[in-house]
């Protein structure tokens, strides 16, 4: 039968005690010898407390470790009277899986897989945990089944889990899509963009030369994602060919979306897609949006210069950001929408910086000019030019121009067709579009997804598609801790590194015990909706 945590059988040799409160704790010596002083001294180690009922000992991690290594040693200075005592076989991270299969049910993913993947879901549920825990470079995978508890499946390594990744069929990952699709159809904002990620590659079709956002001299593939703003979770993604511009893909990466479900979304987009063809797309479609608009572009500069003697009063201040907005109604690319335009006391101070850091770079440039044909628009944006002889020219500040850019620091634009949002849902919206931001960086660095590692066309799409669904679990175990005041200063390498610490053991009769649960790995379960009781259950 298997055993919940109890007490073990005290060694009975190179044990001492030390009394703390009412509580004593047993310390197991490694090794006696005489210091340089020929003092005798000892090193030893705590290996948990004693039972002051039973004089037995509440064993703690050290004293698992230190016993697995030498079991049979151990035996050997057992008396008569202990030779029942169990010795350790095995012990193996449980924490994890654990944890994350508990996750997968509260999601209703796993139910999703089962349909989906009759008869793979359990490898895909595995891989994707592996990635999660330890990246996604299947070389080791086969090193942390060693040490992990998966019980739910066989030992993969990294050829079963390319032969994996390519059974997963376009068909599969699009009926997956669909049902979570569904099950996430829930009345938010979504936030969009696209990230790149590089391949060595020359056998991927989408992997071609293109903008890389890593600056990296490589071929890439394109990933576009739609992200929940309020339940923060991954709802859609879609690969297509790395030479293709952010811009102009955002409208059939709404129509794929809309095939699959989502009919009558609310997006959140960044400036970069903010293109005429995509709004009208959006207006023409009814789906309502918000997004920024460039201060590079005219239409911004305009509007700004328009209406910004009336934005900074009393009336007009947002006091949750510490800004002040005033949304006025505007025609752009033949579209009626909402600008909100927002002073921010800060950001005056940081543009205002950054304007004259600016010019003061032109300015270094100008003095090494030595031919006027040189001198472009950036220059004569904050600079006047005159030329007397063909060889030289002088130049001035021209402080028209720069008083000008002054007096729009610290204003920005965001614009929606949602006449139902004040200026303060506005920004609130927007700014929750950090989101897909962060799990973007969680992909790439967190999943160490800047490079692909695989070779050809199946492997590709299906290993990004197995890092999709780990990055579904990272986003909400992120989520849970940081919305929690317990846990909200953790990392998430931190939490997954509490609950690899959490082990179950395996004794040389069969029976397994889970190692005492610590403060901290209790307050983290619940965080996430664990109940530390129920794990223990689990072992019985």
């Amino acid at each position: 039968m298997a055993l919940r945590a109890e007490p073990v059988p005290m060694p009975e040799k190179r044990v001492t005690f030390k009394h703390s409160r009412g509580t004593y704790y047993a310390y197991y010596t490694l090794r006696a010898y005489r210091n340089k002083q020929g003092k005798p001294t000892s090193d030893e180690i705590a290996i948990g407390k004693k039972d002051p009922e039973t004089g037995m000992l509440i064993p703690n991690r050290r004293y698992f470790e230190l016993f697995h290594r030498a079991a049979e040693p151990q035996k050997k200075e057992h008396s008569a009277a202990n030779t029942q005592a169990r010795s350790p076989c095995r012990i193996a991270s449980y924490g994890n899986t654990y944890s994350l299969m508990e996750i997968t049910q509260t999601l209703a993913l796993r139910e999703i897989l089962e349909k989906c993947f009759p008869e793979k879901w359990q490898h895909i549920l595995a891989v994707a945990f592996y990635m999660l825990c330890e990246g996604n470079v299947m070389m080791y995978i086969d090193d942390w089944f060693d040490e992990t508890e998966v019980s739910f499946t066989e030992v993969l390594d990294d050829y079963k889990c390319s032969r994996l990744f390519a059974s997963i069929s376009y068909e599969e990952r699009s009926h997956f899509l669909r049902e979570w699709v569904k099950l996430r159809a829930e009345q938010e904002y979504i936030a969009y963009d696209v990230t790149s990620v590089s391949t060595y590659s020359q056998g991927i079709d989408s992997a071609e030369w293109g903008y890389n956002r890593d600056k990296e001299r490589l071929a890439q593939v394109n990933v576009g994602m739609f992200y929940g703003t309020k339940s923060r979770l991954p709802v859609y993604y879609d690969v297509y060919s790395g030479s293709v511009p952010d811009k102009s893909r955002l409208v059939f990466m709404m129509a794929g979306a809309e095939k699959l479900g989502i009919a009558k979304a609310r997006f959140v987009v960044d400036c970069g897609f903010v293109t005429a063809d995509n709004l009208k797309f959006m207006g023409e479609n009814h789906y309502l949006f918000v997004t920024a608009l460039s201060k590079h572009l005219v239409e911004a500069k305009k509007i700004i210069d328009a209406h910004k003697k009336d934005v900074r009063k009393a009336v007009n201040r947002i006091s949750a950001y510490d800004v002040y907005a005033l949304p006025v109604e505007i025609d752009l690319y033949g579209l009626r929408m909402i600008a909100h335009i927002y002073f921010d006391a800060e950001k005056q101070v940081v543009d205002e910086k950054e304007l004259y850091a600016h010019i003061e770079r032109l300015e270094s440039d100008l003095k090494r000019m030595s031919k006027r044909s040189c001198v472009t628009n950036k220059y004569t944006d904050f600079f006047t030019i005159e030329q007397e002889k063909a060889e030289k020219f002088d130049f001035a500040p021209d402080n028209d121009k720069i008083d000008q850019r002054l007096s729009r620091t610290g204003f920005f634009i965001l614009l929606s067709n949602d006449i139902n949002l004040s200026s303060c849902d506005v920004l609130s919206i927007y700014r929750s579009k950090d989101v897909i931001e962060k799990h973007f960086d969680q992909l790439k660095n967190g999943l160490d997804f800047r490079r692909l590692r695989t070779h050809c066309n199946q492997t590709t799409d299906g290993k990004l598609f197995v890092g999709f669904l780990a990055l579904i679990l990272r986003s909400y175990l992120l989520s849970k801790i940081k919305e929690n005041q317990a846990t909200k200063h953790l990392t998430l390498g931190k939490v997954l590194i509490e609950f690899r610490k959490i082990k179950s053991i395996t004794f040389d009769d069969s029976t397994r015990m889970l190692q005492p649960l610590t403060k901290l790995q209790r307050t983290i379960l619940e965080a996430i909706g664990i109940s530390p009781k129920e794990l223990h259950e689990s072992f019985k």
